[in-house]
Order: structure tokens, then sequence, then C-alpha cells
């Protein structure tokens, strides 16, 4: 059966995997990279990156300083958090694990190299 969630032929990246973040980023930019369902990643988030299929954690509220999303954490003192709190980043991987269960053709198409070992350049969600 043919259809969005479970197409008859897995799509994988149309390149091997990045092994540095700025390849990967290089790679969004120029729309390079697909996501499962064959749309190309790498539109602009609201964080100011680019997209790559996964959760932005800017795009979430932040459990721990009550930051809207789109906005950077905060310190008790109310400046601007160098880093984002491990729970909004947190929250995003947990998102993502659902989308993951649910089959949800937005995630990124996987690369054409499977590589359990490797590291992957998207697992670094710092903005």
């Amino acid at each position: 059966m043919s259809g969005v969630n479970h197409p008859d032929t897995a799509l994988t990246q149309p390149v091997p995997r990045p092994a540095l973040l700025s390849e990967l980023q290089a790679l969004l930019a120029g729309g390079i990279l697909i996501d499962r369902a064959g749309t190309p990643l790498g539109a602009p988030c609201r964080c100011g990156g680019l997209v790559d299929g996964y959760t932005c954690p800017l795009s979430l509220d932040c459990p721990r300083c009550a930051a809207p999303a789109g906005r950077r954490c905060r310190r008790p003192s109310g400046h601007e958090a160098a880093e984002l709190h491990v729970p909004r980043l947190r929250a995003a991987g947990a998102l993502d694990k659902v989308r993951e269960r649910n089959d949800d053709p937005t995630l990124p198409a996987p690369w054409p190299d499977p590589d359990p070992s490797a590291p992957t350049p998207s697992e670094d969600r710092t903005p």
C-alpha cells in the first residue's frame, strides 16, 4: 500500500553523511537534503537557523526559565543564557521520538550509508 507516511521505496539523502556541522549547514543552505517525503530541507527557522527536519528547541517554550518560543533562555538574573537549558533540548528530543514512532514524513530522510557509530551533525541543536 502506498501513502505519504509509508512510501513503497524509502528515500535516502542524495549525498553521503557529512562529517562536520559546517558541511551539514552548507547542504541545508543549498537545499540538497530532503525529508522522508522528498521535500527539500533548509527553510529558515524562527530561531534564525536552517530547518534540518528535527524539532528546533527554540520553537518550544522553555520549561526551566519559561522563555517563550522564539526567545533565548534566561538566567535567574534575567540576562540571556549562553546556552539553551537542557530541559528545553530534551523536550525537543522527546517530540522527535514521538514523530519517529508516528512515521512523520517531515523528518529527515536517512543517510545512504547508515553507520550507527558515526556522529550525526544534527545532534548539537544549539543555534
